[in-house]
């Protein structure tokens, strides 16, 4: 039986903590004089609380819990979309976060990294991975909580953990003010006019991903899957801390961010995926990349085989209609 947990506290490190009891304790997925690679969703460069990024205080929370374990290292690895890497982690608290605790920040688009062929390809048959990712001992997969209900017609559409790992592969997106050729992203004047509340001057109207991802948008709902048979988390955490109902780059709305202050947890991506799907209701079979996820192996999809743990789902279903009055 797969487990998932689910943990509805005031506070992050104390969701956290349990969360991860609830599903074998720290000590499970991390032993002593491990290299712990922790990767964030850090999409782009916004602040902290906003509901776009996975919140620093939930991170702060995962060292506490590894640093009793003892390990060798511990790095905090992302690949920001299209902004600097750097810029994403001072603007979401992460570089004031390393010193403290002594963490390393990297850049997943800058360091060395290795291609790999990817067992039953459907978008790409290699892969171009980095090498910490690679040998890593832990890897940690901190998504943030984004659903998307009904983003095309007969579509819906989750950012959480599987596609997560689309940031562990190199490839440095760009933006512009004219549409690209290939695979645009019209963005929300929320990010390049400067009355918008992301505005950086780096930001355009137009963005279209880079290198690795590039590859994997030719195909994306099987690209997002060939990630997964190469790079395998050893624990997924789920910040549903601060959530913003307003995630779609191209369409803000203004909407605010609220508090759900709730933390989900499992060792199976797929399965926490499916679990966090139902706070708006959707479907995985109306979620192509989730389905793809489930005929190819990544992870159980049958709610008759996953465990819910903690605080129960009907709550936080309850408190994420009552704020999305959905």
């Amino acid at each position: 039986m797969t487990k998932v947990s689910i943990v509805q506290r005031k506070r992050e490190r104390n969701a956290v903590d349990e969360a991860i009891n609830l599903v074998g304790g720290i000590e499970r997925f991390v032993s002593p004089k491990d290299k712990v690679v922790i990767k964030p969703n850090l999409v782009f460069a916004a602040p902290p609380f906003s509901g776009w990024v996975t919140d620093y205080p939930v991170v702060q929370a995962i060292i506490e819990l590894c640093q009793r374990v003892k390990p060798k290292e511990i790095v905090i690895a992302e690949g920001s979309g299209g902004n600097d890497t750097y810029l994403a982690y001072r603007s979401g608290g992460y570089t004031e976060l390393a010193k403290k605790y002594g963490v390393q920040l990297v850049d997943l688009h800058k360091v060395p990294s290795k291609k790999v062929d990817v067992p039953d390809g459907r978008t790409v048959q290699q892969l171009r991975v980095p090498k910490i990712i690679l040998e890593c001992d832990a890897l940690i997969n901190v998504p943030k909580l984004k659903l998307y209900k009904q983003l095309t017609k007969d579509r819906d559409w989750v950012s959480l953990a599987v596609k997560n790992l689309l940031g562990a592969i190199p490839g440095k997106g760009k933006y512009s003010n004219t549409r690209p050729s290939e695979f645009p992203i019209e963005m929300s004047p929320e990010f390049y006019s400067p009355e918008g509340k992301f505005y950086h001057p780096m930001f355009k109207r137009w963005f279209s991903p880079g290198g690795e991802r590039l590859h994997i948008h030719r195909g994306l709902a099987h690209g997002l899957i060939d990630i997964h048979m190469v790079i395998k988390p050893s624990l997924n955490i789920l910040d549903a801390f601060i959530v913003s109902n307003d995630v779609n780059m191209s369409a803000i709305r203004g909407e605010p961010s609220f508090e759900l202050n709730t933390i989900f947890a499992s060792e199976d991506p797929l399965a926490l995926d499916c679990i966090a799907a139902k706070l708006a209701e959707i479907d995985i079979v109306k979620t192509i990349y989730l389905k793809h996820a489930a005929d190819r192996g990544v992870g159980e999809s049958d709610y008759t085989n996953i465990q819910v743990l903690g605080t129960p789902l009907e709550k936080i279903i309850r408190d994420w209609k009552s704020a999305t009055k959905s």
